[in-house]
């Protein structure tokens, strides 16, 4: 006869499965190894899932939910945990090592990175940054990526962007969200004149908000070290950084180094870009070309 230790192990196996989920398994998944920690953590410090719901502000459901792997602890969250509790960093570098995986769902991780962000700086070579996208750009850009075998679900990939887009703008504390764009952003259509046009006055009506801008790097510029790539940088505690790769990819950075390379670059390009007012004219001026 087995022991009682196993018949209980086996009894949260089969209710974790009722549940609609696999049991944690710190061995399978960082991500379970982090709700089991946050549960071991619970219990060190002798406190409860209702004072930590307190504590990140958030309700108690939702701490139930982190606990039981079902949802992910994010980076604000886990530098929260790791000041009160004073665990140098633990939930942080154990969210950064699961963000980095390279088989991780890097979209999953950077909306979780621009949902706690105070400050969200983004460059972009030749398409507006998708948290400044309306609907219609949005998927006009999925539709073409579909055509091109890149995109399995246009409809579910427009969902996700205004979750993502949602998570910033209608944040009660808004981070400080800054583009920069190339004026080849302006001169390519991406959905016909009318998206084009209502993108646009999208763009100057974001940039109006409080701790938003938008600022444009002229023609005149030719070629500067921008040109390597799109990317965009997060602040939440420190910087980390997301570059984009072909193939509607993308990867993020978490190297302190590398990062800081990434900053030296949104400067470099930031101090090429035409200030707020020219920027809004030029938008302006692209705007009249779609009519």
């Amino acid at each position: 006869m087995p022991p009682a230790r196993s018949f209980a192990k086996a009894g949260k196996r089969a209710k974790a499965l009722e549940n609609g989920r696999p049991p944690l398994d710190a061995a399978r998944s960082i991500w379970d190894l982090i709700a089991v920690e946050l549960r071991r953590q619970i219990y060190v410090q002798s406190t409860s899932q209702a004072r930590v719901a307190e504590l990140l502000g958030c309700s108690r459901s939702h701490v139930t939910r982190l606990v039981s792997g079902t949802r992910h602890l994010n980076p604000h969250h886990a530098m929260i945990l790791d000041d009160t509790w004073r665990l140098e960093r633990l939930f942080t570098h154990l969210i950064s090592h699961a963000l980095a995986r390279p088989d991780d769902d890097w979209l999953t991780s950077l909306a979780a990175y621009e949902a706690s962000a105070s400050r969200l700086r983004t460059w972009d070579l030749g398409i507006i940054p998708g948290l400044w996208q309306t609907p219609d750009y949005a998927r006009a850009t999925f539709e073409r990526a579909h055509a091109a075998g890149l995109l399995a679900d246009v409809d579910q990939a427009l969902e996700r962007r205004l979750e993502r887009q949602a998570a910033v703008w209608k944040r009660g504390d808004m981070p400080r969200v800054s583009a920069l764009l190339s004026w080849v952003v302006l001169a390519s259509p991406v959905g016909g004149a009318r998206v084009m046009r209502e993108q646009l006055a999208h763009l100057l009506e974001l940039a109006q908000r409080p701790g938003a801008s938008v600022r444009v790097v002229g023609r005149h510029v030719g070629w500067h070290i921008g040109h390597d790539g799109s990317f965009q940088l997060l602040t939440v505690g420190s910087d980390v950084a997301f570059a984009e790769a072909p193939g509607m990819v993308g990867h993020l950075v978490l190297d302190p180094d590398r990062v800081e390379r990434y900053a030296q670059k949104m400067e470099e390009v930031n101090d090429l870009a035409w200030s707020a007012t020219e920027s809004y004219s030029a938008i302006e001026k692209a705007m009249d070309e779609y009519r």
